[in-house]
């Protein structure tokens, strides 16, 4: 039957706001029509307007989430319907709608520079860290996106200091807890989905998390083709022989209690581990850098009573897969190199790093360099490009193996660099780097990531660790009188040039700090996201966030 136009709407539709308050820039539509339809909005802040789809199939309801608002701005927003049997549309009366202010404990996001036209289009997507007097604070936590011009468009108040984060293929958030004993989905409208909890050194909390055994979930947690989630996990080891310095090659050796790395696959649902390997197995257990007498995992491992200290040899910090070949890239920070490990068979294809210090039988995995290169030094998030070449951030510290002169921080430089491995000839070619020379040199000595952008072949980079003492000057000690992060895009040429920056900083004076692990552009906040309005009126209850650690001793 044929329907008036006039007729597509039952009613005006509604408008109210999230009822999860952690999400506050998103507003709920309902309408309702006498015959199915699809919804699409028009939104207007006053100095922007834009169209916004909702991908649903046909219905006579439809509940929208509009997002992508600016804070503490009056929103006008007009809903189209466009019938599904005919070519009839019809728009509403418009609808109103006041988004809140910024928090009070918001991080202080300033805009340095944006072109743009010329950057990689979408948003921009990161999760803040806060350091209070220098101590990093375990409860607090955003997760933030921001539009092209560098403006807040979205943000969740997570209540947790956050790690690693990915988009997961059902379109929910996935991110760990900086305390590496939690991982948690949520959704982009701030429900609480599921939460995964590393039971060997922290009690299970309630009866609706899931438990995996390890110690810890480390750094990186990633989706596998079948689903399964991929981790880094700590486990404690006793060497009978440990180097004792980074300085004097004549100290003596000692037995000692060193955290190593497991690769462990497991399954979401059930937390039951798949697969686990240990990469002390692939790793030469004589060889160290400097940290790796480093004391990092001491609130996990260190029996403060009989006074044992943890040595932190390898601290992987960084796991990528590669599905075509079954294959993983992964940052070892202490070890200062970059491994291909295959999955299946668990052989080392190669290893990307200064040779100095790898026993006999690991020099035959080593890549020769071709040309000038710098290896790198403490890097962090290796990935591979679409162009078949590696990408990192490379943090630089020291720039030397235990028993050389240390470069100090204050004339230290950290780099965005990109490789071109041959795995046939073992050989690897540096082709690309940026530390933003004599003008603008810069330094972070912890987390930092780079991003291939593949629209504009760009590159995002996540400048998100510098450390400062009270003069200024960059330090290697974390935490420092100062720490303060950035976000940067960067083009990919001969003349590199910038052309997106925001800074994340408090000043010197204050007792706030900031760092940011990673981040992202995606492309919008519809596309990959599953947007499920109906269920924000679910009485889905939040987890707890107070900590449930158990005494660990050392035997």
């Amino acid at each position: 039957m044929q329907v008036d136009v006039a007729d597509l709407f039952v009613g005006q539709p509604t408008i109210r706001g999230n009822p999860i308050e952690r999400v506050p820039l998103v507003a709920i539509v309902d309408l309702e029509s006498p015959v199915e339809v699809v919804p699409s909005l028009e939104i207007s802040d006053g100095d922007r307007v834009w169209i916004q789809p909702w991908p649903v199939k046909p219905a006579t309801k439809h509940r929208v989430a509009v997002m992508g608002m600016r804070p503490n701005r009056s929103h006008t927003i007009r809903v189209r319907v466009d019938a599904a049997d005919s070519v009839q549309e019809q728009w509403s009366e418009p609808l109103f709608f006041q988004t809140p202010p910024l928090p009070d404990n918001f991080p202080p996001i300033s805009v340095v520079h944006a072109e743009p036209q010329r950057m990689e289009p979408g948003v921009t997507f990161f999760a803040t860290n806060i350091w209070k007097d220098s101590i990093s604070i375990l409860d607090y936590g955003y997760i933030v996106a921001l539009d092209a011009e560098g403006q807040v468009v979205w943000f969740c108040e997570t209540t947790d200091r956050i790690a690693d984060m990915r988009i997961l293929k059902n379109g929910h958030i996935l991110y760990q807890h900086g305390n590496y004993r939690y991982a948690y989905e949520i959704d982009i409208l701030g429900r609480d989905i599921n939460r995964w909890v590393a039971t060997n050194l922290t009690e299970l909390p309630d009866s609706g998390s899931i438990p995996v055994g390890i110690d810890t979930t480390h750094h990186d947690i990633l989706e596998l083709p079948n689903g399964n989630f991929l981790t880094l996990a700590t486990v404690l080891k006793h060497f009978e022989e440990f180097p004792t310095s980074e300085l004097d090659p004549e100290a003596p050796w000692a037995a000692a209690h060193v955290v190593c790395d497991d690769i462990v696959e497991f399954n979401p649902r059930t937390g039951v581990i798949v697969k686990r390997f240990p990469l002390s197995s692939v790793l030469d257990n004589k060889r160290l850098g400097y940290m790796s007498l480093g004391s990092f995992w001491k609130d996990k491992y260190n029996d403060e009573e009989g006074n044992v200290i943890s040595r932190d040899w390898s601290h992987a910090n960084g796991l990528t897969y590669l599905p075509d070949e079954s294959a993983l890239l992964i940052s070892f920070r202490h070890q200062d190199c970059v491994m291909k490990l295959d999955w299946k068979t668990h052989e080392i294809r190669w290893i990307f790093g200064n040779p100095e210090g790898w026993a006999d039988v690991w020099q035959q995995y080593m890549l020769k360099p071709v040309g000038e290169l710098a290896w790198c030094y403490h890097q962090h998030a290796p990935q591979w490009t679409p162009r078949g070449t590696l990408m990192l951030y490379d943090n630089g510290n020291y720039r030397a193996r235990p028993f050389q002169q240390p470069m100090q921080a204050y004339e230290n430089q950290s780099r965005v660099v990109e490789f071109r491995i041959d795995e046939e000839a073992m050989t690897v070619e540096q082709v690309f780097e940026y530390s933003g020379g004599e003008d603008d040199p810069f330094y972070s000595p912890f987390y930092c990531e780079a991003d291939w952008l593949p629209n504009t072949q760009n590159i995002l980079v996540t400048d998100g660790g510098h450390v400062e003492l009270s003069d200024g000057t960059p330090s290697d000690n974390v935490p420092g009188e100062r720490q303060w992060a950035r976000i940067f895009e960067l083009t990919r040429d001969a003349q590199p040039e910038r052309v997106f920056e925001i800074q994340i900083d408090s000043g010197m004076e204050s007792p706030f700090g900031w760092s940011v692990y990673r981040a992202m552009r995606l492309p919008n906040l519809i596309d990959g996201f599953r947007i499920d309005p109906l269920a924000v009126d679910e009485p889905v209850p939040r987890f707890e966030r107070d900590p449930h650690e158990k005494r660990e001793v050392l035997h």
